[in-house]
This record gives structure tokens, C-alpha cells and sequence, in this order.
């Protein structure tokens, strides 16, 4: 049976509270989650518990321009991977004295949600992070590493979980990315096939070869001017793209079917270069269960390498 049965969830109590120590009335500041505008960013509040326990308030907008609801029931999961990543970095510059000049680059990323605790509520979802650092790796005294481990809930209902390594270097290059020289953008994926609305947000291209467009295989549509995806000029595609890539695959492949990611874990192996075509790929796993959901390995290859690995189980909605 599939988690996302409607016998299965039944939507939050609204007064189902277990965060009275956090605050969701105004956004952290956007440089200590390395967003640059305001309506990006999702992180509220943050504690300090222990030498490395943290308590961080998220709250997810119940029509995020972007990271809309999907199929008008349930939040957008990839806002708990956003989350995840808004607070690697907060903990990262406040408690871990990583320059705010640096970059943030995602080397591993994974998390699980449950269907029930994400449904659209009459408000915004107040999610709860509770979070340990491992790993914090120094050189020369300046942190180049760091693991956060996080359990969601929201209100008292166990939301997901998930688990992010962010490397950083320094200092960013203010001038990377706007020298242009990118790849001409491939004719996008028709929009629904990918479970969007207008062909900006698509980032899976058709391919030029007669033969690939005929499996599971697509050119990564590169965007620079995307105002989500792409935060601030860079040189390298951001690891969020790909993840909507991996997103955008599996629905691709399940289409009619809409779909809902409940399951993500994915390895970046080395950046990738704006300046070169990058190509994603999805293979269908056997089915491990009897249960409906899909699973899918989603991998982004540059220049003959193999620089992103995904697996993502998703429920099919409808």
C-alpha cells in the first residue's frame, strides 16, 4: 500500500505544538543561509543546546513560487532538503566560524518524510529541526567540512529526517559566472511531463541524439538567471539543481502519474562546470516491497565522469 493512502494520513491537529521555545515571525538574516533575497529564506529561529546540538525553526510557505505543493496536498519535500541546507550553513557560520565570504557546496544529502505530516494545512507549516554536528573538519584553523544530522517534526508529529555534508572554500569569486559562455539551453522537457507549470522551471532538456530521446536520458537545462535556483553568480551548477534534476526525472519517468519524493539520498562527487553539457540519466529499480512506490537511480554525468548519484523513492498520488 502507499504511504500517501488517504486511509493512511489524516491532516495535523492545528494547535499540535512542541516548539514553544522557537519563533516563526521573522526570517533569519539571508546571509547566514546564503540566500540573497528575503522571500528564499526558510530558516526562523535558531538554539544553541549543547557544544554541537542545535534547534532551528523552519517555516514552509504554503504556496512557495517554486516549491509548490504537489498535487495540491502536500508540501513540496525538497522543501526539507532547502531546510536542511538554509541550516547546515546558519550553524556552520554562527557556531562553526566559517567565513560568510566562502562557499557552500553540498557533497552528500539525503532525507525521508512522511506523507501524513506534510499535508497543506490552513496556515504555513512550522517545522522544527533538531540537529547534530559531526564531522566538522579544519584546515589551517578554518572549518572546510561539516555534517549536520536533523530530525523534522512539526508540531508533535515526527516529520522526516535527513542528513547533509557541506564543504566550503574560500573566498567566493564575485566575478565567477559572469563572464557567460554557458551552453545553449536545450528545448525544454514539455512542462507537465516534469510537473511544472512554465517551461523556466524545467531543468531536463530533450536531448540531440534521436536515440536518447527515446530512453530515460536528458541535457540539463542550464539557467544562470533562475532566481531560485541560482542564488548568486557562480561558476559551478549548485547541488539544488540537481536535485530538482533528480526530481524532475522521476516524475518524467512515472508520468501520467504524479509524484510525490518521500525518499532521497544523493552523492555529489565533484562539481560541476557551468561551461560544460552535463547529462542526466534514470534507471527503474526492481520493486523491493509490494507497496506502489517507484524507485529510481538518477545520475549526472560531465565530460564522460559521473559527478551526481541519486536514488529517490517516490508514492505515486494519482
Amino acid at each position: 500500500m502507499s504511504l500517501t493512502d488517504p486511509t493512511l494520513t489524516a491532516p495535523l491537529p492545528p494547535d499540535a505544538r512542541d516548539d514553544a521555545d522557537l519563533h516563526f515571525v521573522r526570517t533569519a538574516p539571508r546571509h547566514l543561509v546564503d540566500r540573497s533575497a528575503v522571500a528564499e529564506v526558510l530558516i526562523t529561529d535558531w538554539r544553541r543546546l549543547g557544544p554541537d546540538a542545535f534547534r532551528l525553526g523552519a517555516q514552509w510557505p504554503r504556496g512557495h513560487h517554486f516549491y509548490a505543493p504537489i498535487a495540491g496536498t502536500w508540501y513540496d519535500p525538497l522543501l526539507a532538503a532547502e531546510s536542511l541546507r538554509q541550516a547546515s550553513v546558519l550553524v556552520g557560520q554562527t557556531y562553526y566560524g566559517v567565513p560568510a565570504d566562502h562557499d557552500f557546496t553540498i557533497a552528500e544529502l539525503e532525507f525521508e518524510v512522511v506523507p501524513g505530516a506534510i499535508l497543506l494545512g490552513t496556515r504555513p507549516a512550522e517545522v522544527r529541526l533538531d540537529v547534530a554536528a559531526t564531522d566538522v573538519r579544519h584546515r589551517h584553523g578554518t572549518p572546510t567540512a561539516l555534517t549536520l544530522e536533523a530530525d523534522l517534526l512539526r508540531g508533535g508529529d515526527f516529520a522526516g529526517a535527513g542528513r547533509l555534508t557541506l564543504h566550503t572554500t574560500a573566498p567566493r569569486d564575485p566575478a565567477a559566472g559572469e563572464g557567460g559562455g554557458y551552453p545553449p539551453l536545450p528545448d525544454p522537457v514539455p512542462p507537465a511531463i516534469v510537473g511544472r507549470f512554465d517551461e523556466r522551471d524545467v531543468v531536463l532538456g530533450v536531448p540531440g541524439s534521436a536515440g536518447a530521446r527515446r530512453g530515460l536520458v536528458w541535457d540539463l537545462r542550464i539557467d544562470p538567471g533562475h532566481p531560485v535556483l541560482f542564488n548568486h553568480p557562480t561558476d559551478e551548477i549548485p547541488g539544488m539543481v540537481l536535485l530538482e534534476a533528480a526530481r524532475q526525472a522521476v516524475q518524467a519517468a512515472c508520468a501520467p502519474y504524479r509524484v510525490l519524493p518521500v525518499e532521497l539520498r544523493s552523492a555529489f562527487h565533484f562539481p560541476l562546470s557551468l561551461s560544460a553539457p552535463c547529462h542526466i540519466s534514470a534507471t527503474r529499480l526492481p520493486a523491493q516491497d509490494a507497496s506502489e512506490d517507484a524507485a529510481l537511480r538518477v545520475t549526472a554525468w560531465q565530460s564522460g565522469r559521473l559527478a551526481f548519484d541519486s536514488l529517490v523513492v517516490a508514492s505515486l498520488c494519482d
